[in-house]
């Protein structure tokens, strides 16, 4: 176990778990953690599995870590979306596999956060050998004290201390950050929108050989009170909607022209907020639909006005009224 300027960080570094007191690792090794939203299963597990190994020690810096099998790299890109378009931090990048991975196959550009300097040196080295040094780099940093404004998407391996400790600062990122997790959740409240469980047969720590692979999207805050005007073409009525939020879980209710109606479909993926009214107990059903951006206090997007067999959408703004 190495040294680092915040205790907890010397615990457990993403892409490179450090051997823990026995206490620990067996606690590491017995999470089960059940879906939010959504599970994929990923392979097939054996009947039975032989006990973990405490760890390994790289043979060049001496150091004992636990390398993320590739398979699992892939599985973690994947889940998460990572493209061109994207900015990938790995938080304690090890030998730099993830952020090199994300360059090379997904196209992506990217950082890795590490505190081992010559592991920093082997992961440079590769990236330079790869020839994307200009959009792989690696700096070392302490986690807790490093800038992740940058990011679009952030990959991390912590143990749940660790974890605990770094909910709130990725919890105040930039809403639409995805973060993606191999083995462990977020603190509290923050369940995953989606959950894939995977058999990795050359897992190098765990009881039974499987990875658990979790994905968050920073939500945007939206809860208060929204007031706008339906489109003119659709009737121009005064709507407000009261909206109570938990992380990405949100409730509400609704009015029109000071009537409540039904509020549906409510929801909030990153800064996207989706949802519908319509008239409660009438024969004839209309439907207004709504889905738009949300940028501070505003939100903008297209309204969609559902009657009979017609549709007709249009402009849609909103304002939030604390």
């Amino acid at each position: 176990m190495k040294s680092s300027k915040h205790p907890a960080h010397s615990l457990h570094r993403p892409h490179r778990l450090h051997l823990l007191p026995a206490f620990l690792l067996c606690l590491a090794s017995g999470v089960l953690l059940q879906p939010a939203v959504a599970v994929a299963q990923a392979g097939t597990a054996p009947t039975s599995q032989s006990p973990a190994d405490a760890g390994i020690v790289d043979e060049d810096t001496d150091t004992p870590y636990v390398p993320t099998p590739a398979d699992v790299v892939e599985r973690m890109l994947h889940l998460a979306g990572v493209g061109p378009s994207d900015y990938l931090i790995d938080i304690g990048s090890g030998d730099g596999r993830i952020v090199l991975t994300a360059v090379a196959k997904f196209g992506a550009r990217g950082h890795g956060i590490e505190i081992d300097p010559r592991l920093i040196e082997r992961s440079r080295q590769s990236a330079t050998k790869m020839g994307i040094a200009d959009r792989a780099q690696f700096l070392a940093q302490d986690l807790f004290e490093s800038d992740f404004s940058k990011a679009t998407v952030i990959s991390v391996y912590l143990l749940p201390k660790v974890m605990q400790l770094l909910t709130p600062k990725l919890a105040a990122l930039r809403p639409g950050t995805r973060i993606v997790s191999h083995d462990y959740a977020m603190l509290g409240d923050w369940q995953p929108d989606m959950t894939l469980r995977m058999y990795v047969p050359d897992k190098p720590v765990g009881r039974d050989r499987h990875s658990t692979l979790m994905l968050w999207t920073v939500p945007a805050q939206v809860a208060g009170r929204w007031q706008f005007d339906l489109p003119k073409a659709q009737g121009g009525a005064r709507v407000e909607i009261v909206v109570s939020q938990a992380r990405q879980m949100l409730t509400g209710k609704a009015t029109l022209n000071g009537q409540p109606v039904d509020l549906l479909g409510l929801r909030i993926d990153g800064e996207r907020l989706r949802f519908a009214i319509e008239p409660s107990g009438r024969v004839e059903r209309f439907r207004h639909e709504f889905d738009g951006l949300v940028k501070g206090d505003g939100v903008s997007g297209t309204a969609t006005y559902h009657a009979r067999a017609a549709a007709a959408a249009a402009r849609w703004e909103a304002r939030l009224v604390r």
